[in-house]
């Protein structure tokens, strides 16, 4: 009742520190053309000290303090969330906490959610929902109205 979970166990056999697992989310649930004010982006590298937590603005992702060069660092928590992770041989493993005041919706409209990972190698990037047509994968994240409703 008082926490919402994303569990993910990415199989990858070969580290790389730029690995990641993103997590796109419209709290609002307007499914907006880009990123807006209420779109936030979950970007969590292998290396958790690499990681960053965007929020949409203008029809962008915006780092906090709108430094590109702001990384979570040794924090994993803030606003709502918190995150831990495994390396093990077999690949990672990824725990995301997060207040169920991020899926809140609103106007009667359903939070709307879209994941996204990232594996060095074979070089690719993994999306759902799956991306139409030949659109690349990577395009998904940068597209609300492509992500689905959710209710927890």
């Amino acid at each position: 009742q008082d926490t919402v979970f994303v569990a993910a166990s990415i199989p990858d056999t070969t580290h790389y520190w730029g690995d990641d697992f993103v997590l796109s989310l419209d709290t609002e649930g307007d499914g907006s053309p880009a990123p807006a004010h209420d779109d936030f982006q979950l970007y969590f590298r292998r290396v958790l000290d690499s990681s960053v937590v965007f929020r949409g603005r203008n029809g962008r992702w915006e780092p906090p303090r709108n430094d590109p060069d702001w990384r979570l660092g040794p924090e994993r928590s803030g606003g709502g969330w918190e995150v831990s992770a495994d390396n093990h041989r077999l690949g990672w493993d990824l725990l995301l906490r997060l207040d169920p005041a991020w899926f809140a919706g609103k106007s009667g409209r359903l939070p709307r959610v879209a994941f996204r990972i990232y594996d060095d190698d074979p070089g690719g990037w993994f999306a759902w929902p799956a991306p139409r047509d030949s659109v690349p994968h990577s395009s998904v994240e940068r597209s609300p109205s492509l992500w689905v409703p959710v209710k927890y």
